[in-house]
């Protein structure tokens, strides 16, 4: 990572209530340059450039930072090559974490990551989020469920509300059209007893764009 960049991670990032020491800064850099070489094999971004992935990735996912409680037990839907989930698991060690994706190239890439960096207390498992069993093992004891690029919020209400215990968040990264997309969903989050706590609107740097996060609690 060149040094301009790392600066732009930790200055960012700050905006997030989060000050990361040279241990996580370097921890971000391996993360970086694994996931630049395992791109050619796994696809698991179209964005290659370390200033991209640093600003659409890492502090797109360190965004959901200061909604997340100290010792939480969080799983990331669909974490793909690890963002929001991993990213930030490296900024707050204190978090429990499960990063739930069904593909299993994307799985051990994770995992390999997760032993490169030498975090603890997380761990990236090949499983579809529907499945009923897996579901029931985890019924009512998620704090947090994190969902980036996911899809439509009614889906992700009906399979969040099984994992999440009762005041537990959902935490979904959005676009600018979230306001029509929450007023179509209103059904299926009020069948899965959501409500919509907080919208954060937050900007990229270099005008690469500008994203919300959405914090629905469990009632």
């Amino acid at each position: 990572m060149q040094p301009e960049i790392g600066n732009l991670l930790l200055r960012e990032a700050e905006k997030f209530n989060l000050k990361l020491r040279e241990e996580e800064l370097e921890q971000f850099q391996k993360y970086l340059k694994l996931i630049q070489e395992y791109n050619q094999k796994i696809n698991l971004t179209a964005i290659k450039d370390e200033q991209g992935i640093v600003v659409k990735h890492f502090l797109d996912s360190l965004a959901g930072a200061p909604f997340l409680k100290r010792g939480w037990f969080v799983a990331d839907f669909g974490s793909g090559m690890g963002c929001p989930g991993l990213a930030l698991k490296i900024a707050r060690k204190d978090l429990r974490m499960i990063l739930l994706e069904s593909k299993q190239k994307k799985v051990a890439f994770l995992n390999l990551v997760i032993r490169q960096l030498g975090l603890k207390n997380i761990q990236a498992i090949a499983q579809r989020i529907d499945h009923r069993v897996f579901q029931n093992v985890l019924s009512g004891q998620l704090d947090a469920v994190l969902a980036r690029a996911f899809g439509r919020l009614g889906q992700l209400f009906s399979l969040s509300a099984p994992y999440l215990r009762k005041g537990g968040v959902l935490i979904a990264y959005k676009g600018p059209k979230w306001e029509g997309e929450v007023k179509k969903s209103e059904k299926e989050q009020k069948k899965s007893s959501f409500k919509l706590l907080d919208s954060y609107h937050y900007q990229f740097p270099f005008q690469m764009g500008e994203r919300f996060l959405l914090v629905f609690k469990k009632v």
